[in-house]
């Protein structure tokens, strides 16, 4: 049997994506956002546009 293959580029927006989420699936998405390899990830961010913009 051949096969099919095809790539789809697919954009959502964060408010679309969360809007889709059951309230079990955005605990998850909580959960994982203040974990601390998230949180460290979002600090490293925050610094780094500190220092740009304080030039």
């Amino acid at each position: 049997m051949p096969k099919i293959i095809k790539q789809f580029e697919l954009d959502v927006t964060p408010e679309r994506f969360l809007s889709a989420c059951s309230p079990e699936e955005l605990i998850e998405v909580e959960l994982l956002i203040t974990s601390p390899r998230f949180v460290s990830k979002m600090n490293e961010h925050i610094s780094k546009s500190k220092k740009l913009t304080e030039g």
